[in-house]
């Protein structure tokens, strides 16, 4: 019998450093640093830019929930291994991209492997570290070394990009696809054992409808998701404009780079922070706090951009990696087992439907003004942390 129960637990967790492995290897991709210069080296300014994201972030709104569906009923192993594979081959085609309309096709193909994949990696690491902790501590610990592993593979890669992207754009973007399908790989050894949605007589769109139904009336669920949905964006949107403000102040493109490594190298630090500290505070405070850092790094870079205030941008890393180690697990431990990719997957399309209006209302400031971009931040996520953060405070003093 103890035979068995060691032989379970090394199953698990080497379960559990293949999703790990898998999701950090993943995350990062040589050609973010590079691949605004490469859309205005095709003719895109930043509105067309925003837009080409938009179009992406729809393809994974509407595709989303319904993967995420399947992915609970059918296999959440093989959603995970064709969502990088078809990432793998978009970003193949991305590399021979001559135009705006070759850029929205790509990010049609990519935006459908996200879809694939997004909400499955989590969910099975959920899955078997609850295997070995039901209290839930042990995936929120895995979970936070997993963000900080994206960050630290990131700030490589980051390293890396933009002296590849100096040599030639294409060449990053292409070699970018490696990654993907190194991931795929590694998804087909993961031995998934997890819980599968039971499909009802209603058939597979009712199906789905209630599955959304449930989340939106349930207080808690929803008011997380809401809370997850403004952490993640509030960084998010802003990010195509980095590049361009580093330009702005003098920095060269070779070493752009490195100011995007900086920026991971502060996500990092992020996640190690909420990782440190988070069984000591309440979910309000764990919101609020990178909001509000964000907020005030806009308000001091709008107001006086130049040489030195630009590495505050780094506090958007920072805020970056604090959500990305602590948003989703707040979600996570009130989703039933056997529904976790479909919940995370609708928590993704609220955050992405808040992401569309955010992104094409920043770039679109840009336009007028690389600074106008923090004061479109500020101007959208100042009101809604208002909005989330209160009730958080009240639902937490009333317990």
């Amino acid at each position: 019998m103890e035979g068995k129960t060691m032989h379970k637990t090394k199953s698990n967790y080497r379960n559990i450093m293949l999703v790990s492995v898998e999701t950090i290897i993943t995350s990062a991709l040589l050609s973010v640093p590079i691949m605004t210069p490469f859309f205005l080296s095709l003719g895109l300014n930043q509105e067309k830019i925003a837009l080409s994201q938009m179009i992406f972030t729809i393809v994974v709104i509407i595709l989303n929930v319904p993967l995420g569906y399947v992915a609970d009923c059918f296999g959440r192993k093989e959603a995970n291994m064709i969502g990088d594979l078809i990432c793998a081959i978009s970003l193949l085609l991305y590399s021979q991209a001559q135009g705006f309309w070759h850029v929205v096709g790509c990010e049609i193909l990519f935006g459908i492997g996200v879809s694939f994949s997004q909400g499955v990696d989590s969910s099975l690491l959920k899955h078997f570290c609850d295997k070995e902790d039901e209290s839930g501590w042990l995936f929120h610990d895995y979970f936070a070394r997993t963000s900080m592993g994206c960050q630290i593979f990131t700030f490589i890669t980051m390293l890396l990009g933009g002296p590849i992207g100096a040599i030639s754009f294409r060449l990053a973007i292409g070699l970018s696809s490696i990654v993907m399908f190194i991931g795929a790989g590694l998804s087909l050894c993961i031995e998934d054992d997890s819980p599968k949605l039971e499909r009802n007589n209603d058939g597979t769109l009712l199906q789905i409808s209630e599955i959304i139904r449930e989340m939106v009336t349930n207080p808690e669920l929803r008011l997380s998701i809401a809370a997850y949905a403004l952490a993640r964006e509030c960084t998010h949107g802003i990010i195509w404009v980095f590049t361009p403000l580093m330009l702005a102040v003098g920095i060269p493109l070779s070493v752009v780079s490195v100011g995007w490594a900086i920026n991971y190298v502060a996500a990092t630090f992020g996640s190690y922070l909420i990782k440190r500290f988070a069984k000591n505070m309440r979910e309000w405070q764990i919101i609020a706090m990178p909001i509000m850092a964000v907020i005030i790094s806009s308000s001091i870079m709008f107001f006086s951009l130049n040489y030195v205030t630009i590495w505050l941008y780094a506090v958007f890393g920072m805020a970056q990696g604090w959500t990305a180690a602590s948003a989703m697990p707040l979600i996570k431990r009130r989703a039933e087992p056997e529904k976790q990719a479909s919940v995370e997957s609708f928590a993704r399309v609220c955050a992405q439907l808040l992401y569309v209006g955010a992104v094409w209302a920043i770039n679109r400031a840009a336009d007028y003004g690389l600074v106008y971009a923090f004061l479109a931040t500020i101007l959208i996520f100042a009101p809604l942390s208002v909005l989330v953060i209160v009730p958080l405070w009240r639902k937490e003093k009333r317990t």
